[in-house]
């Protein structure tokens, strides 16, 4: 009986795990061979899923939605709470851009391919523009502050640590906060074939992560000092700050949750993100 999990600094709940191995005790009761392989982006995660390199992961709302439009074999397992990050689509300070609607012909930075690109979506949508209306511009998945000012685009959508960078570096102003587009869940799931060839590890996996949570939001200074040396970058002070208000914990999927990935998908199905129609719900059974 083994585990492999797929493990990022964007991912809080996982990285954690991977890290302390107190928090693993419980898990290798089930799974006596818990393995992690360790990677920078998130959005690598469906990939080494379907190959065959881990068996579980997590990611934001977005990887799971474009796996199951390319008919890959992936289940849905749990999600956490919201995730109500500062920041979100940011601007100058003196920039001309003060509604959504603003954004039609200029350009945004941002991870495509993660959460992100659900944020953009509702925005777009919310605006009533077209999805080629704005100019999109990809960054990794570890940019930093510096990195989103010499994307020279006229927006950003960045969250902390990178945002409190930015913020350092520029005079900026939040057009969108995060909760106003998005819940910002993570979203845990594996690879459909070793999910249903081992529900017990499934279930210790999803309990583990439960734990983690829960062990974090009593261990803010030390998750903090983990944070800050993750390729994420940003300082123990940053993190702590961005830490106290994340809202933790981590729960079964439900209607609700579902429904919020059917919107995702149904806005990435009528902007072209994704390549066809899918029913979410598939993919939680």
């Amino acid at each position: 009986m083994s585990i492999i999990i797929g493990t990022h600094p964007n991912n809080l709940a996982t990285w954690i795990l991977s890290h302390v191995d107190a928090l693993q005790e419980p898990l290798r009761r089930t799974a006596r061979d818990v393995q992690f392989v360790r990677y920078d982006d998130g959005r690598r995660t469906t990939g080494l899923l379907v190959d065959g390199v881990i068996d579980v992961g997590a990611t934001g709302s977005t990887p799971p939605i474009v796996a199951q439009s390319r008919e890959l074999d992936v289940v849905y397992l749990a999600a956490s709470e919201p995730h109500p990050d500062p920041g979100g689509i940011v601007v100058p300070a003196d920039s001309p851009i003060r509604t959504l609607a603003d954004l039609r012909g200029r350009s945004i930075a941002f991870t495509v391919g993660s959460w992100q690109t659900h944020a953009l979506a509702v925005a777009v949508d919310r605006a009533g523009l077209a999805w080629d209306d704005v100019t999109i511009v990809d960054i990794a998945a570890t940019a930093q502050g510096e990195d989103f000012l010499a994307a020279g685009t006229d927006s950003w959508l960045v969250v902390d640590p990178a945002y409190s960078g930015l913020r350092r570096l520029a005079e900026v102003r939040v057009v969108a906060p995060t909760q106003d587009l998005v819940q910002n869940r993570s979203v845990f799931f594996g690879r459909g074939s070793w999910v249903r060839e081992h529900p017990a590890e499934a279930r210790a996996f999803v309990a583990a992560v439960a734990a983690t949570e829960e062990w974090a939001a009593a261990h803010l200074d030390e998750v903090a000092a983990l944070l800050s040396r993750s390729s994420r970058g940003g300082t123990p002070e940053t993190w702590r700050t961005a830490l106290a208000t994340r809202h933790w914990g981590v729960h079964a999927v439900d209607g609700r949750f579902l429904a919020e990935q059917q919107f995702a998908a149904d806005l990435f199905h009528r902007f072209g993100v994704i390549p066809k129609a899918i029913t979410v719900e598939a993919a939680a059974r």
